[in-house]
């Protein structure tokens, strides 16, 4: 290559991450939903005119990597029927979607007549429709009873809103003005790209840029293909379990084979269990982004997350199972669960092959979502319990992060500010802390997990409790011990109970408490193995307790906080 071909080609590569970067900014900054401002549910996607992932931001993984499936949708139903100007909007987990709630804005880019990339942005949003408000409906046996579906839809042409399309959408929402004013930063965020990439045309030229964006996507496809042959041919297989679908008790396992052969990577799904009646089925788009995302952060993390990238994997889905279910079986819950087991299950997997490269188990998400009349203004609200964010688990060399969120959003959701949710909500915030005791242990440990109680001043209110992880704790590593349980309380009328992980919506009385104790993430190696220093550091920090430390990490604590050398050497041996 030429100096100025390898020049433009570094510079447009950047150029199309830092716009990706500035969608984000400005959905951040101009949706009025916390979910966008604060807790920033949201994910921003380049492709081009194939449908093919360029670029993204680092935002939401799960979000983000979907976002191809989506584009490929609106091409394959509108050909040659798109146009400058236009813009679609699509959700439907059958139709290029991954889950109801998270809506995706599409927006053609054009140079002239020449259709060259389009612009995704993809975002929760609060309620969208169905049975239950804030639409996670932890009873809900089909799809129809968790929201508005939407197909690829044109909602823009010729720059202008079809305000038809966009209010039948809406008004089958429980907060209208809401949704509305979200959709409409969308489109914003989207227009914002669109105007950075026709300016960069301008400078370089449609034809120098679809070169610069196919060699991306080849070199991207070739580098994993190497890593790839690099590691060893064989098949290797783990399984996974979910507690519970919410109507039956027994386990729902997800069982993985990873098939290498040569420069092939195949993930292969047969013997999952078959699709269920609660809301943890999953969509092929959601179990295909999961198993791209979890093979790639195997493969490498300097290898660009882009369609060339993810091509080089393939994914096999038995029709009829959890992650590939026939309609009309529900899936609210599947970006979380089962998206972070499905990862989970392939870094158990890949870690057969060449161990020390991925992470122990992450905490799953289990909180309440939570809506009714605020006394403050007489207004509807919707709120989630971000606040409730499990820990990550540590790998080789690395203790794990607190307050990560489940491995498919993988640190995307950002905790929001807790005087922030007081102000939005007519809450109060109890606690909000690392609980002692709960990082699972190992030569490095997980992240501690969270403590997160709220108390409730509005009498109309109900929440949903929907997650998982109450059963089947964070898994351990290498010898590394799981992290602990997840554990959703509720204070009604002065009495403590412990709910379920998917439970239909409980009425809230004035007063009452919602105690959220969130997983800590699984550890890494022998716990007898931590530096003993580390173990009395941990101590000092509360993280764990000094029968913790003798006993499973085999270091003598004595009263004055110093490390009994002889008799640490004495236990382990």
């Amino acid at each position: 290559m030429k100096t100025e071909d390898i020049i433009n080609r570094t510079v447009i590569a950047n150029r199309l991450d830092s716009i990706t970067q500035e969608m984000g900014i400005s959905l951040e900054h101009s949706a009025h939903s916390p979910i966008f401002a604060e807790a920033c549910d949201f994910a921003c996607c380049i492709c081009d005119y194939k449908g093919d992932l360029v670029s993204q931001l680092s935002g939401i993984p799960i979000l983000a990597t979907a976002g191809s499936f989506s584009v490929k949708k609106v091409i394959e139903k509108y050909g040659d029927d798109i146009h400058n100007g236009d813009a679609f909007i699509i959700n439907d987990p059958y139709d290029g979607g991954n889950h109801l709630p998270d809506i995706g804005i599409i927006t053609p880019v054009f140079d002239d007549d020449e259709l060259l990339f389009f612009c995704v942005s993809r975002a929760h949003h609060g309620d969208i429709g169905g049975s239950t408000a804030g639409s996670y409906n932890p009873k809900a046996t089909e799809i129809f009873q968790e929201g508005i579906r939407i197909h690829p839809t044109r909602v823009v042409k010729d720059n202008e809103i079809i305000n038809d399309i966009l209010d039948l959408i809406i008004l089958n929402t429980r907060n209208p003005p809401m949704l509305k004013s979200d959709l409409l930063a969308q489109m914003g965020s989207n227009n914002v790209a669109r105007n950075r990439i026709e300016k960069m045309v301008e400078e370089y030229g449609s034809t120098i840029i679809k070169k610069v964006v196919e060699e991306n996507l080849k070199q991207a496809e070739t580098l994993t293909r190497k890593r790839i042959s690099e590691v060893p041919d064989g098949e290797y297989s783990a399984y996974t379990y979910i507690d519970d679908d919410g109507f039956q008790e027994e386990p729902i396992k997800i069982n993985v084979t990873v098939k290498i052969n040569g420069d092939k990577l195949t993930v292969d799904f047969t013997g999952t269990d078959k699709q269920v009646k609660g809301f943890v089925n999953t969509s092929v788009v959601t179990a295909t982004a999961a198993s791209g995302i979890a093979s790639l952060w195997f493969l490498g993390a300097d290898i660009p997350r882009n369609g060339g990238a993810f091509n080089a994997i393939d994914v096999v889905l038995p029709k009829g199972s959890l992650v590939n279910p026939y309609e009309p079986a529900p899936m609210t819950l599947s970006t979380l669960t089962p998206g972070s087991e499905i990862i989970g299950t392939i870094f158990k997997a890949l870690n057969k092959a060449i161990p020390d490269r991925l992470p122990a188990g992450y905490g799953n998400y289990i909180g309440p979502s939570y809506y009714g009349i605020d006394p403050r203004n007489g207004r509807f609200y919707v709120g989630f319990s971000f606040c409730s964010l499990g820990s990550g688990g540590a790998m080789n060399g690395i203790d794990g992060k607190p307050y990560m969120s489940p491995m498919s959003n993988y640190g995307g959701v950002k905790a929001p500010n807790i005087e922030s949710n007081e102000v939005q909500y007519p809450h109060i915030t109890l606690k909000h802390e690392m609980e002692t005791d709960t990082a699972g242990a190992g030569e490095y440990r997980g992240g501690a997990g969270i403590q997160y109680a709220f108390q409730i001043y509005d009498d109309t209110s109900e929440i949903v409790m929907f997650g998982d992880g109450i059963k089947n704790p964070p898994y351990g590593l290498n010898g590394g011990n799981d992290g602990s349980f997840n554990k959703p309380l509720f204070n009604h009328e002065g009495k403590w109970i412990q709910t379920e992980s998917k439970e239909h919506p409980r009425k809230v009385s004035k007063g009452d408490i919602v105690s959220i104790h969130s997983a800590g993430g699984g550890g890494y190696g022998n716990p007898k193995k931590r530096d003993p220093q580390l173990v009395l550091n941990d101590y000092l920090d509360d993280i764990i307790s000094k029968d913790a430390a003798l006993n499973i990490y085999a270091v003598k604590i004595n009263d004055d906080n110093t490390i009994d050398e002889f008799e640490t050497m004495k236990l382990r041996g």
